[in-house]
């Protein structure tokens, strides 16, 4: 049985800023509430990737909420708008609302015409032609008819019983007009006041609610209003939802524990779910050539280079940051986290679900896999890493109230004759701004009935969409029990990741983007200069390779989102690649 006192009382706290944002951003962004709940409320069989920085159960529960909400108020709106077109269809109000809601959404359109997201020009073209053909036939068929009806021919046969008759046996005059009943046009009219009044109460109910419960007001108090468990809104969704809603609150308390190892199970190309966008990466490979020397300077026999070795006294050596004072702004390397960590392929994982050696990462095919991995297992893939799952040291540090998350990956291997190193910075930029906007809201109504009345007068342009949204059911994964689907045990990204700005929001965290990054670095090649050196290996040829790839000078100019240059090597944006595009607003 559901929990749902216990989630409620973990839903009712003061919430952080980051929960703030991401709970708004579902209410105000039906993308990011519809890909929330496919990634993480749809398949039982989907693992909970780690989420620090913010309460992911309380985002998910909006995410239910705001899409409850938006069902069942797009399937009232469509009603209404078959009740208006049936009555009001080649009248005036008719022929001007469409016309005033088309130039109303050529701005939209136009806006996601410049995102610059793979096919947003093509579609935006597309939805500019056919806004031009409905206008035009809308124009032809009123104004036409209108014509028409000035040269004395009606726009009504004699046998038709239309909407705009007296009856079944209609009267005509002379000059061939037809007597029309106003009152049944006056039920066109009533349909567009209801339809009115539903989304200004939507718009003024969304308001409150992100004021009140999220906005910043919300930082040093506890949320008020109904729990979960007795929001209309959530108790409205399907089951499915909540029971996953359930399991995700439960299974936030299982990654951690002792003499065990966070396992991460992934689908697609990027193993690092959660960590945002690469940086620069790089990799080398090393001969080992032995020094002249057989001691080290103080005499004492030289150690063992073995990868266990190897990952143990890098992990020491970067410890020393976390005792550093004024290095940091607020010194935030003190928070510095230094995990172990398995990666696993989804695809892989499924391949090889038929060997015991995938029992630790999947117990079974109809529940989700583990979350974290037996010592031994964890050891034997540190030791010897398998194609489909590789063990990294992770390094993360949250800065600018987490807003800002920096985090590398060190994988290394090592036998006798050759040393492998690889190194991948990842940067999560901050959250939207669009999301920030319930720091900025009052609870001024005004705003929001204005919202309301916009999003009327765009409604005969929307109302397909809305329809579309309301009809529409996010569904699982085709499988079978002989055919699993390897989409149903992975994670791809992190509520936080699906929220994440395309840029840093200043100059100042353009600067900490490097800040960090090359601290991290200038503490690792040293350590792994001094283990090398420890064990009897000289350090030189690494050392000239790491001045290549690392030690370079940094040139930052422009804007506050401007690129940075990296001794004419590395040029781009902070991602390093490919940056996440706008997603679509709320309508």
């Amino acid at each position: 049985m559901t929990n749902w006192a216990a989630l409620a009382a973990s839903h009712n706290v003061p919430p952080d800023d980051s929960t703030r944002y991401l709970a708004a951003a579902a209410h105000l962004d039906s993308s990011y509430a519809d890909d929330a709940i496919r990634e993480y409320l749809v398949e039982p069989t989907r693992p909970v990737p780690p989420s620090p920085g913010f309460h992911a159960p309380t985002v998910l529960a909006e995410a239910i909420s705001a899409r409850s909400r938006r069902k069942y108020r797009d399937a009232l709106l469509g009603v209404l708008a078959l009740v208006f077109l049936y009555f009001s269809i080649g009248t005036a109000l008719f022929s001007i609302w469409v016309f005033l809601a088309g130039l109303l959404s050529i701005r939209s359109i136009w806006k996601r015409m410049r995102t610059g997201r793979p096919g947003a020009a093509l579609r935006g073209f597309g939805s500019l032609f056919a806004l031009a053909v409905v206008l035009f036939f809308v124009t032809a068929f009123t104004f036409g008819g209108l014509f028409l009806e000035d040269l004395g021919v009606s726009k009504y046969s004699s046998s038709s019983s239309g909407r705009y008759g007296t009856g079944y046996d209609s009267d005509y005059y002379g000059d061939g007009a037809t007597v029309t009943d106003p009152s049944l046009a006056y039920i066109g009219a009533i349909a567009a006041v209801v339809m009115l009044l539903i989304l200004v109460a939507d718009r003024i109910t969304v308001w409150r609610l992100l004021t009140v419960r999220y906005g910043r007001r919300a930082r040093s108090r506890r949320f008020g209003g109904k729990s979960l468990d007795e929001r209309p809104s959530i108790a409205a969704a399907p089951p499915r939802f909540r029971t996953e809603l359930e399991r995700h609150r439960h299974d936030r308390q299982v990654h951690s524990g002792d003499g065990v190892v966070p396992l991460v199970v992934y689908r697609g190309y990027n193993p690092f779910v959660g960590a945002g966008v690469a940086r620069q990466s790089w990799s080398m490979v090393l001969p080992l050539e032995k020094l002249d020397e057989t001691a080290k300077p103080d005499g004492t026999p030289f150690d063992e280079l073995t990868t266990v070795a190897f990952y143990q006294r890098i992990r020491a050596a970067m410890q020393v940051l976390q005792r550093s004072d004024a290095l940091t702004p607020d010194r935030r390397l003190r928070e510095l986290r230094i995990q172990d960590v398995v990666y696993a392929s989804a695809d892989e994982l499924v391949d090889h679900a038929h060997e015991p050696v995938a029992l630790p990462y999947l117990p079974r095919h109809d529940g989700p896999p583990s979350y974290l991995l037996p010592a031994a297992e964890a050891e034997q893939v540190r030791r010897q890493p398998r194609e489909w799952a590789r063990h990294y040291l992770t390094f993360q540090v949250e800065t600018w109230d987490r807003d800002l998350m920096m985090s590398a990956f060190l994988h290394a291997a090592v036998d006798s004759s050759t040393l492998y190193l690889e190194w991948t910075p990842y940067v999560l930029p901050p959250i939207r701004d669009e999301y920030r906007v319930v720091d900025r809201m009052t609870m001024n109504y005004l705003t929001a009935i204005g919202q309301g009345v916009l999003r009327w007068l765009k409604l005969p342009a929307t109302t397909p969409g809305r329809v579309w949204h309301a009809m529409r059911t996010i569904r699982a994964q085709p499988h079978d029990i002989d055919t699993p689907n390897p989409s149903r045990y992975g994670s791809a990204e992190t509520l936080r990741e699906l929220a994440a700005a395309e840029e840093v929001r200043d100059y100042f965290q353009l600067v900490d983007v490097e800040r960090y990054e090359k601290i991290l670095e200038s503490r690792l090649v040293p350590a792994i200069s001094q283990v090398m050196r420890d064990c009897g290996y000289s350090a030189a040829q690494f050392e000239r390779q790491a001045a290549t790839v690392i030690n370079n000078d940094i040139t930052i100019t422009g804007t506050n989102n401007a690129p940075i240059v990296t001794g004419g090597v590395n040029q781009g944006t902070i991602s390093g690649g490919t940056v996440q595009q706008p997603r679509n607003e709320e309508k």
